[in-house]
């Protein structure tokens, strides 16, 4: 935390449910949060959050949209000169992208080069800039962490079926590139957490688990658990563990 006060908070990917309560919690622990996505004027949630708490800015921004991101900038500028939290929560769909895209994406039969190329640079290359760019931020704070919300379909070794290329791929990227940041981040002293939710959200208030968790494992869960373990997670780990992939329970996982 910074020695002025509240810890400050960048949350992406704020239209999400996911992102909502990631949003919520900072905000009831103290934070001053700037919630980030592509049209805070379409999330009702995130007004009703900021009559609730106060302290929260709304960003109109997405990672993957350079344009977006550099119009961005000097607002931020505007607002703080530090970070002590970034949390790249859930991916938004592009402007253009539709839910069957996916689908077409995850079959050999029907995925697509564009279709490929497009959700690796979603998914995995942006976030990655976003921190490169948030980066002045983050080093005037005092250790500060970035939680890079992610998913166990990123790891080679859980992956035991075939099909979700884009998905997978991605994921895999992704946690390379935070793997190789983190070495690089490592003499600034900002901390780089990989957060498996390990769930789909499928509404405002629970979890569903993804198809090939074990059999053993609860089928749903309160996606308020979820949100504040991944925070607790991000902030309980070691600096000499920075880049490491760990669930939002605690376990670490697998790459």
């Amino acid at each position: 935390m910074n020695a002025l006060g509240a810890r400050r908070t960048l949350v992406t990917g704020a239209a999400h449910p996911l992102g909502i309560e990631l949003v919520r919690q900072c905000l009831a622990r103290g934070d001053r949060v700037y919630a980030a996505c592509r049209n805070p004027a379409r999330v009702p949630e995130l007004a009703d959050l900021r009559a609730e708490f106060g302290g929260l800015e709304l960003l109109p921004f997405e990672p993957a949209d350079a344009s977006s991101v550099a119009d961005v900038v000097p607002v931020l500028e505007s607002l703080t000169d530090s970070l002590d939290l970034v949390v790249l929560g859930p991916v938004e769909l592009g402007a253009h992208e539709r839910v069957r895209d996916a689908a077409r994406d995850a079959h050999l039969s029907t995925m697509t080069s564009t279709g490929l190329t497009e959700h690796y640079r979603r998914h995995a290359v942006a976030p990655v800039l976003l921190i490169r760019t948030l980066l002045p931020w983050l080093t005037r704070g005092d250790g500060a962490r970035v939680l890079v919300v992610s998913s166990e379909r990123g790891s080679l070794k859980d992956k035991q079926l075939g099909g979700d290329y884009a998905e997978s791929a991605s994921a895999a990227g992704l946690h390379m590139l935070v793997r190789a940041l983190a070495h690089d981040l490592r003499e600034e002293r900002v901390v780089l957490c990989l957060g498996n939710a390990s769930a789909l959200v499928l509404g405002a208030g629970h979890v569903a688990e993804d198809e090939d968790v074990p059999a053993d494992e609860e089928r749903s869960v309160e996606l308020a658990d979820v949100a504040s373990g991944l925070l607790m997670q991000c902030e309980r780990l070691a600096r000499d563990r920075s880049g490491a992939f760990v669930d939002w329970t605690g376990v670490e996982r697998a790459w």
